[in-house]
This record gives structure tokens, C-alpha cells and sequence, in this order.
């Protein structure tokens, strides 16, 4: 199964990076050929850090600015920004290609420590990135944080992750889980450019914009938000036409 699994995500490769689309929909939660609505409404204090987003229209947002490493397509996992990931024959370990030539809409490299960074911040309480979040989406998906224990046993499923070059990953479960690759799909595991988690202010109105996707932060004041094409996404053929308008409090 493991292995007719990496089958299908090396064969959907070109779906998630090569396929044409004028409107892409989120990056980490739907295929190119989504077509995004021209504006969303949200709530006034919408918080847009993907690990900490809550509520549908937050998400919806983090979702056209973000990408994770798999998206879903057609309702199974797809490559993104991994370009290809091979599991274990036991189910344990995860390795993980980048997409090389992906620059975060900061201008910081995708790269391996950036992966880690972002795993080790949603994983490690006692990481400098982590803060006083609950992380939910984290703790739902994979039922606890490092060092927590269940009697004799870690909470969490998630054993940790390791650089294996510049451009490679390897993640370690405690256990196999055959939906592992699906919740990664969640919005709330996007990465995020290791700049913008160390700038003041993430997530809020400040506009600091750690995203890959094909939409960018724009202008943002306390009644709207604007997205903007991203000219130079990876996939220059699924560049959005237009812009997104999020009103705020409606």
C-alpha cells in the first residue's frame, strides 16, 4: 500500500505543479481548477497565521496564500510544495523532495530548514516560534506535543523531523498512519518562511506575508483585506487573472 501510494502522489505531480488554470483555488486545500469567489467575508480580527487560523473564512484565506507540502485534489493527497515523498515499507518514516526554485512572497528560499522550522514550532512547545497557541489543529490531528507522555507512551504520534540535505526532509511517526498524508493536507500545516514566524506581528493586520501560494497579502485595513495575484508563483501557468477582496465585519 506504501508503495502504490508514493506511485500515485509521483504521478500527481504534474496535477499539482503543472496543470493550466486561470483561477486557482487554495493552495493547500483544493485543485488549480477551483475558481475563487472575487471577494470572502471575514471577521474584524481574523488572525492569518495557518497553525493558529480558526473559523472557515480564516482558513478559506490562509488557503490561497499558503501551501503545504501536500494539497488535496479530487479529495485524495497531491504534491505541492514536496515534489516527491516516498514512506517506508513499515509506515514509519516519511522522505520528503522539495520543489526546488519556490521563493516564499518574502524572497526567502523554500529549502529543508524552512520545513523544519515550521514542524518544530507546531510540534515543540518549548520552541522560541511556538508562543502560548493551542495549536488545535496539530493536537487533533496527531494527539499531542513532544515530551507528553500517555503512561509510558508519547501522546503524540509525530516522532519528529530531520534535514536530510538542503532540499530533503524525513519525518518519523511512532506509529504508521495511513492518513498521515491527508492531514497534512489541513490548511493549519502550511509553510511558512521562517522570515515572516520571526517577524512582529505574523498573522495580523501588520501585512507580514510568509505564503508561497499564488495569492499575495495586499493592502489590509481594519474594514478589508485585499489578495493579489503572486506574478512570480512556481506554477506560472495557474497565476490567478484576478485579485480577491476579504471585507472584514460583514
Amino acid at each position: 500500500m506504501m508503495q502504490k501510494l508514493k506511485f500515485v502522489l509521483m504521478l500527481a505531480l504534474p496535477l499539482a505543479g503543472c496543470t493550466p488554470a486561470a483561477n486557482p483555488g487554495p493552495g493547500p486545500t483544493a485543485g488549480p481548477s477551483a475558481t475563487p469567489p472575487a471577494s470572502i467575508s471575514a471577521s474584524g480580527d481574523a488572525l492569518l497565521d495557518p497553525a493558529l487560523a480558526e473559523g472557515e473564512a480564516a482558513r478559506g484565506i490562509v488557503g490561497y496564500v499558503y501551501e503545504g507540502l501536500v494539497r488535496i485534489e479530487n479529495g485524495e493527497p497531491a504534491l505541492a510544495l514536496a515534489s516527491s515523498v516516498d514512506p517506508s515499507e513499515d509506515g514509519l518514516e516519511y522522505t520528503f523532495a522539495l520543489r526546488p526554485g519556490v521563493t516564499f512572497h518574502d524572497g526567502t528560499p523554500l529549502n529543508a530548514d524552512a520545513v523544519v522550522t515550521n514542524f518544530n514550532r507546531w510540534f515543540d512547545k518549548q520552541d522560541p516560534l511556538h508562543g502560548a497557541g493551542s495549536y488545535p489543529a496539530w493536537a487533533s490531528a496527531f494527539g499531542g506535543f513532544k515530551s507528553e507522555m500517555s503512561g509510558d507512551k508519547p501522546k503524540a504520534n509525530f516522532d519528529g523531523i530531520e534535514k536530510v540535505d538542503s532540499m530533503t526532509v524525513l519525518v518519523h511517526l511512532n506509529a504508521p498512519d495511513a492518513d498521515f498524508l491527508k492531514k497534512l493536507t489541513d490548511p493549519a500545516f502550511a509553510i511558512v518562511s521562517p522570515a515572516a514566524l520571526n517577524a512582529a506581528g505574523f498573522g495580523t493586520g501588520t501585512g507580514v506575508d510568509g505564503g508561497s501560494g499564488p495569492y499575495k497579502l495586499g493592502a489590509w485595513t481594519q474594514t478589508s483585506l485585499q489578495l493579489e495575484p503572486n506574478s512570480d508563483y512556481w506554477n506560472s501557468a495557474a497565476v490567478p487573472a484576478a485579485g480577491i477582496t476579504v471585507n472584514f465585519g460583514q
